[in-house]
């Protein structure tokens, strides 16, 4: 992820429906920063988010990855994904998530990935189920029940 990545990804965080499960929408000076802090979260662990492109293409149609994240006091490496309302419900989030899920446990060395869904996001939690991710529990996070799903290394087919 970039810093001219800003408009296309702006695109997605300004729209209340796209933004529906998440605190609030996001201004372009909001957007600007959450690119530095993927950046800076890249620069200091070695992954994070990346854009997604359509494939042939050079438009941006959302975003994947792993951050870490604290989850009942722990902290776990998260899968997260938000993509561009013209591209749901084309396989582009399952796509996109299985790669990042195989990165992690090739690549990284992961032993586990977490996902933390909003109850009522079905499509959400459709990717991650696709993805061979099981239901753990459910936390308060965010001022709201959120439930956690999670893969072990092995637990997942690689391409």
């Amino acid at each position: 992820m970039k810093a001219s990545d800003d408009q296309a990804l702006f695109q997605i965080f300004n729209d209340p429906k796209a933004m529906k499960f998440y605190l609030h929408t996001k201004s372009m000076d909001e957007t600007k920063l959450w690119i530095q802090s993927v950046q800076n979260h890249d620069m200091s662990y070695g992954f994070s988010l990346w854009t997604v492109e359509k494939k042939g293409g050079k438009q941006i149609i959302g975003q994947c990855g792993l951050l870490l994240q604290k989850v009942d006091g722990t902290i776990e490496v998260e899968l997260g994904y938000l993509f561009l309302q013209d591209f749901w419900g084309k396989g582009y989030a399952t796509e996109a998530a299985q790669s990042c899920i195989n990165h992690g446990f090739q690549n990284l060395g992961l032993t586990r990935i977490t996902a933390l869904i909003d109850p009522e996001h079905h499509a959400s939690r459709k990717v991650v189920v696709k993805i061979g991710m099981k239901k753990e529990k459910q936390i308060i996070k965010w001022d709201k029940p959120i439930d956690v799903y999670s893969i072990q290394a092995g637990g997942v087919s690689v391409d």
